[in-house]
């Protein structure tokens, strides 16, 4: 097994999925699919019932592209704010944990806002296959049965 320290986290273990090189005078590795791993330990993390650590949010935050202050911003924050979460010098609270969480989730697109607009999107399509049939029946139009 190896230890996945390099995404910031330290309780990634890997059984598989990567390749050790040796390289002059030492090991390199080389991971499969790191979009997919880190997507995976994402979703894991999100998941998990339990609060989020300053780490876990830390690796949230690097996986959406966000700079500490864009999240700070995004949380009426400063990035210092932001910045003591993930060294675990302050709890992160309940709201910003599950913003972190819910924006990850919508940016997969697997989030509230993505399922509503695919079931509307789904709707739409049902919508335009309907196939009304109607009749004249004594000058009145109707739904033919």
């Amino acid at each position: 097994m190896y230890q996945y320290t390099t995404c910031g986290l330290d309780n990634v273990w890997l059984k598989n999925g990567f390749e050790i090189h040796k390289c002059g005078d030492g090991e390199g590795i080389s991971i499969h699919n790191l979009d997919g791993l880190h997507k995976a330990i994402s979703l894991e993390i999100i998941q998990s019932p339990q609060p989020l650590t300053g780490r876990e949010f830390r690796f949230l935050r690097i996986e959406l592209d966000l700079s500490q202050k864009a999240v700070g911003d995004l949380m009426e924050k400063t990035d210092q704010s932001i910045a003591k979460w993930e060294k675990g010098n302050h709890p992160i609270p309940r709201l910003a944990d599950k913003a972190i969480r819910d924006l990850y989730m919508e940016s997969i697109g697997e989030g509230v806002i993505a399922g509503l607009l695919s079931q509307m999107a789904q709707l739409d399509r049902e919508v335009h296959e309907l196939s009304l049939q109607l009749e004249e029946i004594g000058g009145e139009w109707k739904a033919s049965a």
